[in-house]
């Protein structure tokens, strides 16, 4: 068996040296990407779900306005009942920005678990049904998968 030299060997130690560290900073490139991602995610959330105050101030309802295109009918509710509704719709922005997180990697498992126990519950308030329904074809397909295994307590 041939004896490889020194040299040889402290060259082919650097070369995996240097292989291992690109492939450690591309995997910390990655989760830095992830978390970017998340943060834009979450402040896209925040302004949005910020905006509700306004319409609960106000007494109207942001679905008339936002998804109906009915700005006319925007206080058409009790701002008791209006505050309600735009209380839902701010929640499932909530759930959807959870889910991404979760799909990224970023919350735990558990607290997952927890979310969607949650979920199951805004899920089964039956009186925001058409609310869900509405919403929840603009959630992306991972998330309408989950909201479709949770129980209905709605049927029937």
């Amino acid at each position: 068996m041939k004896k490889i030299a020194i040299e040889d060997l402290i060259q082919l130690l650097g070369m995996v040296g240097i292989i291992g560290s690109l492939i450690f900073v591309g995997l910390e490139m990655r989760q830095s990407q992830r978390i970017a991602m998340a943060g834009q995610q979450m402040e896209r959330t925040a302004i949005t779900t910020n905006g509700f105050t306004a319409f609960n101030e106000a007494g109207l309802d942001w679905h008339s306005v936002a998804f109906l295109n009915r700005p006319e009918l925007a206080d058409q509710y009790p701002p008791g009942i209006a505050a309600g509704r735009n209380n839902f719709h701010q929640t499932l922005f909530i759930y959807e920005n959870d889910y991404f997180q979760f799909e990224q990697g970023l919350m735990p498992e558990n607290v997952w678990q927890a979310k969607l126990e949650a979920l199951a519950f805004f899920y089964n308030q039956c009186n925001y049904r058409d609310i869900m329904m509405i919403r929840k074809s603009f959630f992306p397909p991972g998330l309408i998968a989950v909201i479709d295994s949770l129980p209905d307590e709605c049927e029937g």
